[in-house]
């Protein structure tokens, strides 16, 4: 007679980061990460938002959360700056433009959203490693509950630009429709830029450090506090660069349509040309570092 007890077979148990079961499928080829594998991370995350979404929520309203008048910070800032820059250099750059405060208030709105993301990006991972290495590794969500908490701020710093439009002669006309083609490009080149350094940031921290001095660089280089066809003489140069500057596309993409009515074709296509090229070296560097980034953070 056999005396033994077959012991109860115990749960199925997965170590943090494997793939569940079921999901295996498609996420690797010839016993490599799938280049899809960005995509279905994010299909992944948008079909359970809960997380990303009103964590976004939650980071936005937190920000200001000890201060009496919350949110409106995040607009006095902006307006402040809009009004008093304004003032400033519409008398030293000698500008007859009479829609200049609407162009300053489009462009410094749309470069602080773009900086922003690009800033948290580089840290994402870092700043939620206990998560990460208690087992959370939908490394997707972070990135987007970042992106959109940054989109939650920008939405009342749009108020600004609002006003700016009632307030100063801005003729709206058929061109704003293109808008329904350029907002969609410039999120999702902001996007997939905020992927790729999301993971390069956390592998060379330091990455941080140079995104900052190159943005501050940007913003004085980008027609933001002045305005291309105004500038003259030795300023005349500065615009010979204007073509090389990415920042120049995202924001002129928004900007054109909104504020001087004109569909700007050359920058879509641009912006167009880019968004796949930015996307496909996100996905290559996603494959690459999603089984180290626990390591790295």
């Amino acid at each position: 007679m056999d005396d033994r007890v077959d012991s109860p077979a115990l749960p199925h148990t997965q170590a943090p980061g494997a793939p569940q079961e079921g999901q295996a499928a498609g996420r690797t080829v010839h016993g490599r990460p799938s280049l899809l594998l960005l995509l279905q991370d994010l299909v992944a995350s948008f079909r359970t938002p809960g997380f990303w979404l009103y964590g976004a929520w939650i980071d936005a309203s937190l920000r200001h959360r000890s201060q009496a008048l919350g949110a409106f910070w995040s607009v006095a800032g902006t307006l402040a700056f809009v009004v008093l820059l304004g003032t400033l250099y519409s008398q030293v750059l000698n500008t007859q433009n009479p829609t200049y405060f609407a162009h300053l208030a489009t462009g410094y709105v749309v470069f602080s959203f773009v900086q922003q993301s690009l800033r948290q990006s580089t840290s994402v991972f870092v700043k939620n490693r206990g998560m990460i290495q208690n087992g959370y590794v939908k490394y997707v969500d972070y990135v987007l509950r970042m992106f959109c908490a940054e989109l939650i701020t920008v939405a009342y710093k749009s108020t600004i630009v609002i006003g700016a439009l009632l307030i100063f002669p801005v003729e709206i006309g058929p061109s704003i429709l293109v808008l329904g083609l350029t907002v969609p490009l410039f999120l999702g080149a902001v996007l997939g830029v905020c992927m790729l350094l999301s993971v390069v940031g956390a592998r060379y921290p330091d990455v941080g450090e140079l995104l900052k001095t190159v943005l501050r660089i940007a913003f004085f280089v980008t027609p933001i506090i002045w305005v291309p066809n105004a500038i003259s003489g030795k300023g005349a140069y500065l615009g010979s660069f204007l073509y090389a500057n990415p920042f120049y596309y995202l924001i002129e993409i928004i900007r054109a349509p909104l504020v001087y009515g004109r569909v700007p074709w050359l920058e879509i296509i641009v912006v167009a040309t880019a968004v796949p090229i930015i996307w496909l070296l996100a996905s290559l560097a996603y494959r690459r570092a999603r089984p180290y980034i626990p390591l790295w953070v």
